[in-house]
């Protein structure tokens, strides 16, 4: 399995590792549960380095980028980042993810397991660009939680004489710095629906930021967090992830991401999503919460009134509301607030309802839909 930059830190601190998408990540320090409700009410620290980053260069980089992707390009300026999902040409999501608009390029960050894949996708689609792979020489830290904001002040301001956020670093807002000479690019994001920002780093420098990171967080109640913290955080704040919520087959508007949808301009697969928004979509997805004890995993039947009509994509145990919770894919006339479903867990029925999601709203949030994974 490939490692991480931290991962003989991961080890020292006891890190429980288990294999994603081909890496060694911590799954959870002391205990998940602890580590998602910590980071709602102080911070928490994430090793993210195995997510993929593509750079696009090019005078055409934009009217490349425009013709793959979903959303609309224009209406991120430079120093902005923009949610956005890659679409085949049935209308189905290749991927989501992340795009950075830089000065003369964007930086994409694409999940892990669909690096490779979006990378073969632009390279098929390629014209007048230069498209590189930096996913092997960029680490990435993400700090989330109300008290990331000081965290961060603390350690960058530091070094560049100011403090963070600047008052053009908003929420979706990034900057490009060389701090004590070494190169950080710092963006106000993240995957957990609270305040938080990720910070982008060579692979050889990480360790040093990392390390400032602990040391300075230790006043803030900060604590590493692994996998299933990342899990729990992304459920309660209703962000679907590659392979349980979206595929090559969903089409956004199924999957309530119509949002990042811009239908003024021409995109591939375009053709395909606004046939299915015109004709209606026959299912959607939604949240759900337990109103029995019994955890909803992936693939997990539902039904009402002995009708079968859908099935879990995630599922979770969330200590911020301490009930089940879950996100779903169910045929439309099920999908209002309020339906009472049930879940079928081992031969046996848990009754459930229909939610709005997010399921959590904190103060410092900043929910757009969703981060990528």
């Amino acid at each position: 399995m490939k490692k991480t930059p931290f991962y003989q830190w991961h080890l020292q601190n006891k890190g429980r590792m288990v294999d994603f998408a081909g890496w060694s990540l911590p799954l959870e320090y002391q205990s998940s549960l602890k580590e998602a409700k910590l980071v709602r009410s102080a911070c928490g620290l994430f090793d993210v380095s195995h997510m993929g980053e593509i750079v696009i260069e090019g005078k055409a980089g934009f009217d490349f980028l425009q013709k793959l992707v979903s959303n609309d390009l224009s209406l991120a300026g430079k120093g902005q980042l923009q949610y956005n999902l890659f679409i085949n040409p049935e209308g189905g999501i290749i991927d989501d993810g992340m795009i950075y608009r830089q000065d003369e390029s964007f930086f994409c960050v694409v999940n892990a397991v669909n690096k490779d894949k979006v990378l073969a996708w632009l390279e098929k689609n390629k014209k007048d660009v230069e498209i590189t792979d930096r996913s092997n020489e960029t680490a990435l830290i993400s700090i989330q939680g109300p008290h990331s904001t000081g965290i961060a002040e603390k350690v960058f301001g530091l070094a560049v004489g100011t403090g963070l956020p600047r008052p053009y670093l908003q929420y979706m807002g990034f900057i490009e710095e060389k701090l004590g000479g070494k190169n950080v690019l710092i963006s106000r994001s993240g995957y957990t629906g609270e305040d938080g920002y990720e910070i982008y780093i060579p692979w050889n420098d990480a360790r040093y930021w990392w390390d400032k990171l602990i040391e300075a967080g230790r006043n803030f109640g900060l604590v590493p967090c692994g996998l299933g913290a990342r899990d729990i955080l992304r459920i309660e704040a209703g962000y679907p992830l590659y392979g349980h919520e979206i595929d090559d087959t969903t089409n956004p508007y199924e999957a309530c991401l119509g949002w990042a949808v811009k239908l003024n301009k021409d995109f591939m697969g375009k053709t395909k999503i606004l046939r299915t928004k015109q004709e209606g979509i026959k299912r959607k997805r939604v949240g759900f919460t337990m109103q029995e004890r019994g955890l909803p995993r992936q693939n997990y039947s539902l039904y009402h009134q002995g009708k079968k009509i859908g099935s879990v994509s995630s599922g979770a145990y969330s200590p911020n509301l301490e009930r089940f919770i879950g996100m779903a894919y169910v045929e439309t006339d099920y999908s209002a607030e309020g339906t009472e479903i049930e879940v079928e867990i081992r031969d046996k029925f848990y009754k459930a309802k229909v939610s709005k999601f997010p399921f959590i709203r904190p103060k410092t949030a900043r929910n757009v839909g969703r981060h990528n994974a």
